[in-house]
C-alpha cells in the first residue's frame, strides 16, 4: 500500500482529472476552431467561384492582382 491517506490520494485523483478534463476540453475548443476556420475559408472559395461564374457569364471576368 502507499504511505499517502486515503483522502489525500482522493484530493490528489480528484485534481488529477480535473486538469485532464480541462485538458480535453482545449483540445476539443482548438479542433472545433480549426472546423470553423476551414469552414469559413471553403464558403469564401465558394463565393469567389460563384462571382467568377456571374462574371464569365455577363462575357467578362474581372482579374485583380
Amino acid at each position: 500500500m502507499s504511505s499517502i491517506p486515503a483522502p489525500v490520494q482522493q484530493v490528489l485523483q480528484a485534481r488529477d482529472q480535473a486538469m485532464a478534463q480541462k485538458i480535453d476540453m482545449a483540445v476539443a475548443r482548438k479542433a472545433l476552431d480549426s472546423q470553423k476556420q476551414t469552414g469559413d475559408a471553403i464558403v469564401s472559395m465558394l463565393e469567389q467561384n460563384v462571382n467568377v461564374q456571374k462574371q464569365i457569364a455577363n462575357g467578362h471576368l474581372d482579374v485583380r492582382v
